[in-house]
């Protein structure tokens, strides 16, 4: 596994939190050590729709994983249901059925994404990267992927990025996270609006921005330097604010 890089120690609830729900103990068990392994919190394994919708009431999770037919009928379609009907998260269909009737009133229930059985960790390494990957950036969330382990941040929440030797340091208004790259590769990977590079080791986060004096821009308690390189681009981006 890649290594877990990050300048705080991270706690469980501040990962990716996924609800594992299958009426197969081996199948669930199986998935709990590959997403852990991945750096997921798996907040619950629930083995029917009752217990699973119980699991979503008490500790909501960023996402669920949820056999389709458990205990002969396709109780993965209840979940999904009161999914739609009263959280606003992804879930994913894990199923060994992919009969033509199943997958036309799956697919009514519109899943981010379906796992068929059997499973491996890069089905569902690949499959978790796409679908929160997606509903992140529809809700304005970004992800830090660093090694195998995903952390979401809000938008509103990033100040600024600093790079640092083959590093470089995301800063947010709780925490700050260190991973390979580059500035610039972030910024695209993650389609980030209004963050703009005033420096060859910064870029700033504008409507996160405290003031700016001379050639410093404050960011809550962080100078930042304007090179002359990028100072008439961040004037114009940010005289727009």
């Amino acid at each position: 596994m890649g290594a877990r890089l990050t300048l705080n120690s991270m706690r469980d609830n501040e990962k990716i939190k996924v609800l594992i729900v299958d009426d197969d103990v081996f199948i669930s068990e199986q998935l709990n050590i590959i997403l852990e392994d991945l750096g997921y919190h798996v907040t619950d394994i629930a083995f029917n729709a009752e217990s699973a919708i119980n699991a979503l009431k008490v500790n909501t999770p960023d996402i669920v994983i949820t056999d389709i037919n458990m205990h002969g009928r396709n109780q993965g379609f209840e979940i999904a249901k009161y999914i739609n009907n009263h959280l606003s998260i992804p879930f994913i269909f894990l199923t060994s059925f992919a009969d033509p009737s199943t997958v036309k009133e799956a697919s009514q229930l519109t899943p981010n994404a379906y796992l068929l059985k059997p499973f491996n960790e890069g089905n569902i390494f690949s499959t978790l990267n796409i679908v929160l990957d997606r509903y992140h950036k529809k809700h304005n969330y970004f992800c830090i992927k660093i090694g195998h382990q995903i952390h979401k941040v809000k938008e509103d929440d990033l100040l600024f990025i600093m790079s640092s030797d083959k590093y470089i340091e995301i800063h947010t208004t709780t925490k700050k996270y260190l991973k390979r790259g580059t500035i610039d590769h972030f910024i695209q990977e993650n389609a980030l609006k209004g963050v703009n590079r005033v420096h060859r080791s910064y870029a700033v986060k504008l409507d996160n921005i405290d003031s700016v004096k001379g050639s410093i821009i404050y960011i809550q308690d962080r100078e930042i330097p304007i090179s002359n390189t990028y100072k008439a681009e961040f004037k114009k981006a940010y005289s727009s604010f």
